[in-house]
């Protein structure tokens, strides 16, 4: 296959068209999380300022504040993601806004797979760990790596539909350009350029980012490129911090397959330091409506209610033990509306005030056993 004849295949039937609904059983094997870190959105206030547009009044309008970006991985879900880019788009005139805010993408909102690519011994190492492990941060968005023909296509995709799809495809793939132009040899360029919407009214920004063919309606977004230079190595790696990364990913990997019980507590606990926790948000992370979250944690014996007190019980405890915040600053650091909400919540789990329960810290959150919710009761 020559550099610029990658053989595709058109996509026809059902897939073209309205998106089928379908309706999960009874007893179904609950949904994952779709989300992304909220630092992804990181170049977009810039990206608006920079074409006259105040960001903020339309992040905000879709619960993002200033604040959150202080909290880079606190998840935002990937249908919230998506809206936003194309409110962002429609408000700059941009179709193109995927694409800008791609080029402007850093591994810093990734965690310690930065260091796990950079430090990789060969660009193979390095493009391998990208693809097995984005997805601990970046749930929904499926990454996936093929080899033929002496070439290798790295492709992206997202399961469900929603308004700004397209966008954050765009954004996903102008993004892992710029990650493997950081891995790859300087001179480096993909072969092709794949794209799964029709070819653009900006086609040429598009051929002038990548700086290759690029190809529109076709299955999925990928990147073409020859499958040889992932054998190039790559230097300066350091094989005992390899070894310490890839242990700890692997780690990360296995504690990521918990069942959905443990899934849902896991993102509450990463929404409720931005204030932004509630059955709606952390449903919309699973791209189901809060009634159906609802009715799986009745399934698994639980409600979201008990895991949200069970959160800010633990939260409550380790901020009085660990800062200075007043309790005001504390409650509604917990999404408390005032704080007497919190006080009440306190002595229900502990018996004590916050304030007598900070003077006791080595007793608070060790040897104290709150009062068991109803979930909890035999």
């Amino acid at each position: 296959m020559s550099r610029d004849q990658v053989k595709v295949q058109r996509v026809t039937g059902p897939g073209r068209g309205k998106p089928e609904v379908t309706r999960r059983p009874r007893g179904a094997t609950p949904p994952k999380e779709q989300g992304c870190p909220v630092g992804a959105l990181s170049g977009l206030p810039n990206l608006m300022r920079e074409v006259g547009h105040d960001p903020w009044d339309l992040l905000e309008s879709f619960g993002v504040e200033p604040s959150m970006m202080a909290q880079p991985m606190t998840p935002v879900p990937l249908r919230v993601y998506g809206q936003i880019l194309q409110a962002a788009a429609d408000a700059i005139g941009r179709d193109d806004l995927g694409l800008m805010l791609g080029q402007r993408a850093t591994m810093e909102n990734a965690g310690p797979l930065r260091l796990l690519v950079l430090n990789a011994r060969t660009t193979g190492e390095a493009v391998d760990s990208m693809v097995r492990y984005v997805g601990l941060w970046y749930h929904g968005i499926t990454y996936s790596l093929v080899h033929d023909q002496g070439f290798a296509c790295l492709s992206i995709s997202v399961d469900s539909r929603f308004p700004g799809r397209d966008h954050v495809l765009t954004w996903a793939l102008a993004a892992t350009l710029k990650h493997l132009e950081a891995v790859f040899p300087r001179t480096w360029r993909p072969s092709q350029v794949h794209i799964s919407y029709r070819r653009p009214p900006t086609a040429e920004r598009y051929a002038r980012f990548f700086r290759a063919p690029v190809l529109y309606d076709q299955p999925r977004h990928a990147l073409f490129f020859p499958e040889s230079v992932l054998e190039e190595p790559r230097p300066g790696s350091q094989v005992m911090l390899d070894s310490f990364l890839r242990e700890y990913m692997r780690e990360l990997e296995a504690r990521a397959q918990p069942d959905f019980v443990s899934r849902v507590r896991s993102v509450i606990e990463s929404l409720l330091p931005s204030g932004a926790c509630s059955a709606v948000r952390v449903a919309d992370m699973f791209a189901i409506h809060r009634v159906t979250l609802h009715r799986y944690l009745r399934e698994q014996g639980t409600t979201f209610e008990d895991l949200l007190d069970e959160a800010r019980r633990n939260l409550a405890s380790s901020m009085l033990d660990q800062t200075d915040l007043q309790v005001g600053e504390i409650a509604a650091a917990l999404g408390y509306g005032a704080p007497t909400s919190f006080v009440r919540a306190f002595k229900r789990w502990y018996g004590v005030t916050p304030g007598v329960g900070r003077r006791r810290r080595p007793a608070i959150g060790r040897a104290s056993s709150p009062v068991r919710t109803s979930s909890q009761r035999s």
